[in-house]
């Protein structure tokens, strides 16, 4: 069975990737930050500092497809 989950981080996402990556042996399949997204954020949306973080990220756990 395949779940897939949405899991809100509040700035706090890659934190919660290297939890998962250590206590399940997560594998990082696709990461992006914010600054990095096709579509720009409009001035004052983001606080400051956080174009680094992570804006959505994919990871796979276990063999399933």
């Amino acid at each position: 069975m395949q779940i897939e989950a949405y899991l809100f981080f509040n700035g706090r996402c890659e934190e919660a990737i290297g939890f998962y990556r250590q206590a399940l042996g997560a594998e990082v399949e696709m990461m992006m930050r914010f600054k990095d997204s096709p579509d720009p954020m409009p001035p004052g949306a983001l606080a400051p500092g956080f174009e680094d973080k992570v804006m959505h990220a994919s990871l796979r756990i276990g063999g399933g497809c």
